[in-house]
């Protein structure tokens, strides 16, 4: 690939991480709430049970301390539940409460009408094109990506 397409290629992405970005915000403004908040709290809907603290750590790539910090907040205002484990009581699981569940049920729902308002701008015969050729392009940078992880 030329380095013009590769220009191109880095110009969009980078516009597509302000996309996103703004994604994100928009999930924060729902949940008035920062992003590592709404990401634990979209975990435990997404999965649907109770979550320890090790496996939050390990999904957000953050501390145990971080974790706590985060579930802390979560906590006051009433959108997750912690309880200690039965069998160790050093070990502690965060559930979402109804009201957790109602707010990343709609932050969820929010992405969906924007990619809906999105899709309804781009004629159906190119909307499967479209997400293969992104799909392939995500997974290739995906590759990139890990392949620069090892060499480090």
């Amino acid at each position: 690939m030329s380095n013009n397409n590769a220009d191109r290629f880095r110009d969009l992405i980078t516009r597509l991480q302000v996309v996103l970005s703004e994604i994100d915000y928009t999930q924060k403004a729902c949940l008035q709430a920062g992003r590592m908040e709404c990401q634990l709290l979209n975990y435990l809907y997404q999965v649907g049970r109770q979550a320890n603290m090790n496996e939050l750590a390990k999904v957000l790539n953050v501390s145990h301390s971080r974790v706590t910090r985060i579930m802390d907040n979560l906590v006051n205002k009433s959108l997750v539940t912690r309880r200690p484990s039965e069998d160790d009581r050093r070990c502690w699981f965060a559930l979402i409460t109804d009201k957790g569940k109602k707010l990343a049920a709609n932050s969820q729902q929010t992405v969906v009408d924007q990619q809906n308002k999105i899709l309804r701008h781009i004629p159906a015969k190119d909307v499967e094109g479209i997400y293969k050729a992104f799909e392939k392009y995500v997974g290739l940078y995906e590759e990139v990506l890990q392949e620069a992880y090892v060499e480090i």
